[in-house]
Protein backbone atom coordinates (compact mmCIF):
# COMPACT_ATOMS: atom_id res chain seq x y z
CA UNK A 1 0.00 0.00 0.00
CA UNK A 2 1.24 3.29 -1.14
CA UNK A 3 0.75 5.85 1.68
CA UNK A 4 0.26 10.37 1.19
CA UNK A 5 1.29 11.65 4.50
CA UNK A 6 -0.76 15.01 4.34
CA UNK A 7 0.16 17.10 7.12
CA UNK A 8 -1.13 21.27 8.32
CA UNK A 9 2.14 23.16 10.14
CA UNK A 10 0.27 25.89 12.18
CA UNK A 11 1.24 27.66 15.03
CA UNK A 12 3.11 24.73 16.45
CA UNK A 13 6.04 23.04 14.72
CA UNK A 14 6.20 20.81 17.67
CA UNK A 15 2.65 19.52 17.44
CA UNK A 16 3.44 18.05 13.76
CA UNK A 17 6.58 17.39 14.03
CA UNK A 18 5.85 14.87 17.17
CA UNK A 19 2.36 13.50 15.86
CA UNK A 20 4.75 12.64 12.85
CA UNK A 21 7.07 10.60 15.31
CA UNK A 22 4.47 8.95 16.68
CA UNK A 23 3.06 7.62 13.31
CA UNK A 24 5.76 5.96 12.35
CA UNK A 25 7.37 5.06 15.65
CA UNK A 26 3.87 2.81 15.68
CA UNK A 27 4.38 1.59 12.25
CA UNK A 28 3.35 3.66 9.47
CA UNK A 29 5.67 4.61 6.80
CA UNK A 30 4.76 7.03 4.48
CA UNK A 31 5.82 7.26 0.74
CA UNK A 32 4.63 10.73 0.36
CA UNK A 33 4.52 13.60 2.64
CA UNK A 34 2.82 17.02 1.73
CA UNK A 35 3.19 19.76 4.43
CA UNK A 36 0.69 22.29 3.64
CA UNK A 37 0.84 25.73 5.79
CA UNK A 38 -0.26 29.92 5.28
CA UNK A 39 1.95 32.57 4.15
CA UNK A 40 2.30 33.51 8.06
CA UNK A 41 3.92 30.07 8.95
CA UNK A 42 6.22 30.10 6.06
CA UNK A 43 9.17 30.21 7.79
CA UNK A 44 8.90 27.09 9.67
CA UNK A 45 9.32 24.80 6.87
CA UNK A 46 12.93 24.65 6.84
CA UNK A 47 12.72 23.57 10.47
CA UNK A 48 9.50 21.11 9.88
CA UNK A 49 11.18 19.91 7.07
CA UNK A 50 14.63 18.91 8.69
CA UNK A 51 12.47 17.25 11.49
CA UNK A 52 10.49 15.17 9.11
CA UNK A 53 13.87 13.69 7.07
CA UNK A 54 15.39 13.13 10.56
CA UNK A 55 12.61 10.93 12.44
CA UNK A 56 12.57 9.14 8.97
CA UNK A 57 16.04 8.37 8.52
CA UNK A 58 15.82 6.85 11.97
CA UNK A 59 13.16 4.75 10.97
CA UNK A 60 15.56 3.99 7.82
CA UNK A 61 13.20 5.39 5.25
CA UNK A 62 13.07 8.69 2.78
CA UNK A 63 10.11 9.79 1.73
CA UNK A 64 9.92 12.27 -1.13
CA UNK A 65 8.36 15.77 0.95
CA UNK A 66 6.69 18.37 -0.22
CA UNK A 67 5.85 21.79 0.88
CA UNK A 68 2.83 23.57 -0.01
CA UNK A 69 1.83 27.57 0.99
CA UNK A 70 -1.35 28.89 0.78
CA UNK A 71 -2.48 32.36 1.07
CA UNK A 72 -3.78 33.58 4.40
CA UNK A 73 -7.26 32.98 5.28
CA UNK A 74 -7.69 31.62 1.55
CA UNK A 75 -10.25 29.27 1.57
CA UNK A 76 -10.56 28.88 -2.26
CA UNK A 77 -7.54 28.32 -2.82
CA UNK A 78 -6.91 25.53 -0.32
CA UNK A 79 -9.78 23.91 -1.38
CA UNK A 80 -8.39 23.86 -4.85
CA UNK A 81 -5.14 22.93 -3.71
CA UNK A 82 -6.47 20.12 -1.62
CA UNK A 83 -9.11 18.62 -4.46
CA UNK A 84 -6.33 18.66 -7.09
CA UNK A 85 -3.79 16.83 -5.05
CA UNK A 86 -6.07 14.59 -3.38
CA UNK A 87 -7.22 13.68 -7.00
CA UNK A 88 -3.60 12.95 -8.25
CA UNK A 89 -2.96 10.90 -5.40
CA UNK A 90 -5.94 8.73 -5.93
CA UNK A 91 -5.39 8.50 -9.70
CA UNK A 92 -1.83 6.92 -8.43
CA UNK A 93 -3.06 4.73 -5.89
CA UNK A 94 -2.08 6.41 -3.04
CA UNK A 95 -4.02 6.48 0.39
CA UNK A 96 -4.30 9.40 2.65
CA UNK A 97 -3.46 9.61 5.76
CA UNK A 98 -4.14 13.16 7.32
CA UNK A 99 -2.84 15.08 10.60
CA UNK A 100 -4.45 18.09 11.02
CA UNK A 101 -3.23 18.65 14.99
CA UNK A 102 -0.91 21.97 14.11
CA UNK A 103 -3.27 22.88 11.32
CA UNK A 104 -5.18 25.75 11.17
CA UNK A 105 -8.69 25.89 11.24
CA UNK A 106 -9.34 27.04 7.48
CA UNK A 107 -6.85 24.18 6.30
CA UNK A 108 -8.17 21.64 8.34
CA UNK A 109 -11.67 21.88 7.89
CA UNK A 110 -10.77 22.09 3.96
CA UNK A 111 -8.86 18.50 4.05
CA UNK A 112 -11.23 16.73 6.21
CA UNK A 113 -14.30 18.04 3.87
CA UNK A 114 -12.95 17.06 1.01
CA UNK A 115 -10.92 14.26 1.89
CA UNK A 116 -14.15 12.61 2.03
CA UNK A 117 -14.19 11.84 -1.61
CA UNK A 118 -11.17 9.89 -1.65
CA UNK A 119 -9.11 6.64 -0.18
CA UNK A 120 -7.93 7.60 3.34
CA UNK A 121 -6.55 5.57 5.89
CA UNK A 122 -6.42 7.50 8.78
CA UNK A 123 -7.30 11.25 9.89
CA UNK A 124 -4.97 11.96 13.34
CA UNK A 125 -5.33 14.37 15.88
CA UNK A 126 -2.51 14.33 18.73
CA UNK A 127 -4.08 16.17 21.63
CA UNK A 128 -1.26 17.31 24.58
CA UNK A 129 -3.29 16.76 27.70
CA UNK A 130 -1.55 19.36 29.80
CA UNK A 131 0.28 22.89 28.40
CA UNK A 132 3.11 22.55 30.50
CA UNK A 133 4.53 20.94 27.83
CA UNK A 134 3.60 22.62 24.37
CA UNK A 135 7.50 23.35 22.88
CA UNK A 136 8.99 20.00 23.58
CA UNK A 137 10.28 16.98 21.59
CA UNK A 138 7.90 13.60 21.56
CA UNK A 139 10.32 11.74 24.47
CA UNK A 140 10.09 14.86 26.91
CA UNK A 141 6.69 14.91 27.40
CA UNK A 142 5.15 12.47 29.35
CA UNK A 143 3.27 9.91 27.57
CA UNK A 144 0.69 10.01 29.41
CA UNK A 145 -0.12 13.57 28.71
CA UNK A 146 -0.39 12.37 25.15
CA UNK A 147 -3.33 11.04 23.01
CA UNK A 148 -3.20 10.02 19.39
CA UNK A 149 -6.96 10.17 17.92
CA UNK A 150 -7.85 8.67 14.29
CA UNK A 151 -11.26 9.71 13.45
CA UNK A 152 -11.81 7.03 11.11
CA UNK A 153 -11.40 4.51 14.53
CA UNK A 154 -7.82 2.98 14.76
CA UNK A 155 -6.24 3.40 17.74
CA UNK A 156 -8.78 5.63 19.26
CA UNK A 157 -7.51 7.82 22.00
CA UNK A 158 -4.51 5.51 23.53
CA UNK A 159 -1.38 7.33 24.80
CA UNK A 160 1.95 6.55 23.37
Amino acid sequence: MKIAYITLLGRSEWALVNTYYTVVSRGRKPDRIFIFTEETYRKKLPKVVEAIKAISRAYNFTPEIETIVIPDNSFIEADRRFTELFQTLENEGYTIDLDITSGRKALATAAVVLLGKFPVGEIIYMALLDMDFPDRPYMMIPIHMQRLKNFLGDKDAVPY
